[in-house]
């Protein structure tokens, strides 16, 4: 069977976590900074583009590396803050799985980055929270398929994003215990939510409006059509983006690291690439990525994101997927991609918003 499709949603750290982020809630203060300044998750709060929630608890799942044996542990936590998937029964996501198509139903999730904790018997061990809807949840409280899939699905995403493999047959649900060490609270991203809204194959009145309301968080942004943000890249505009790269990296010619194609050919999430800045000194204007993707032969295949300071990029048909933040706020209306079906290398330029 092959591999589930996950998407994901925002999950900050936690106090120990070399990146920090200012957040607080009632009792702490907890830093947290895997997308940005102090400053700029205070603006998408404060303009409504993302907001701060603090999950309860659900079940803890008790499940090993398979690297060293230790153990992990996972927090299945629920809040009302991420959209619920498509309801489905069991029966229906059995015929999914039957047809060889898990990717075809999606849960949203929000993962957090592992971070160190004391077990029950006061031993250091590693644990993450997992927050998923709160209706979502309902359904596989319980137990069943759907809660096996879930936490499938949680397996391989760990693995994607923190390379952190997870033995699947060892693993269980705790009985008595419903969280270990203490849950953070999760960045849940507007974008991030409306694209699951998006991505429903039937949309109610309700969502719909969801979907208008986040478009529009405070009223004061007209409704924009979503313009397809890739291009084919034809051979002028090539040479043109190819000329500007090589007077700042001061190569002639682009040559993918070999170990790194080959990682790609063999199915490695992560493809080749490289950011350039221009100037190279002083302020930056424009950031201009660079993105080998050999696998794939149409702009159809790739789908990008870009955010203030965070580059999404997936290919899931031929196995890429890039999600990066920068250290830049990114003028994202003026963001132009063009994929290159002679090299496959999808260019992506990205003005920066001055200040």
């Amino acid at each position: 069977m092959s591999k589930p499709s996950t998407a994901f949603l925002d999950a900050d750290s936690s106090l120990i976590e070399k990146n920090l982020r200012f957040v607080r809630d009632e009792t702490e203060e907890e830093f947290n900074n895997m997308f940005g300044p102090i400053m700029e998750q205070a603006q998408d709060i404060s303009s409504g583009r993302s907001k701060i929630v603090k999950p309860s608890p659900g079940f803890c799942v008790k499940a090993f590396r398979q690297d060293n044996r230790e153990k992990f542990f996972l927090n299945i936590c629920q809040t009302d803050g991420i959209p619920p998937p498509e309801d489905i029964t069991e029966d229906q996501l059995l015929a999914i799985l039957n047809d060889g198509s898990p990717g075809s139903f999606k849960i949203p999730m929000s993962i957090t980055q592992p971070r160190s904790t004391q077990d029950s018997s006061d031993k250091t061990c590693q644990v993450c929270d997992i927050a998923v809807s709160c209706k979502f949840f309902s359904k596989i409280e319980k137990g069943g398929l759907m809660r096996d899939f879930l936490i499938t699905i949680i397996f391989e995403g760990i693995n994607t994003k923190y390379n952190i493999a997870l033995s699947a047959t060892d693993w269980r649900v705790l009985k008595n215990k419903k969280v270990i060490g203490k849950l953070i609270t999760h960045n849940i991203q507007n974008r991030d939510v409306k694209t699951v809204y998006e991505n429903y194959k039937n949309p109610t009145q309700a969502d719909l409006q969801t979907i208008q309301q986040l478009d529009n968080p405070k009223g004061t942004e007209s409704l924009k059509p979503k313009k397809k943000l890739i291009e084919v890249m034809d051979a002028d505009v090539a040479k043109t983006i190819k000329n500007v790269k090589n007077e700042m990296s001061g190569n002639d010619e682009y040559i993918p690291d070999p170990t790194k194609v080959a990682i790609s050919r063999a199915g490695s999430k992560k493809p080749d690439c490289r950011l350039f800045r221009e100037p190279a000194v002083g302020n930056p204007k424009v950031l201009i990525g660079e993105f080998y993707l050999p696998q794939c032969i149409s702009a159809n295949e790739i789908t990008l994101d870009v955010g203030e300071d965070r580059i999404l990029l997936e290919a899931r048909k031929k196995g890429y997927l890039l999600d990066e933040f920068v250290a830049y706020k990114i003028d994202t209306n003026l963001v132009q991609a063009r994929f290159n079906t002679e090299t496959n290398v999808l260019d992506v330029i990205m003005p920066i918003l001055a200040g």
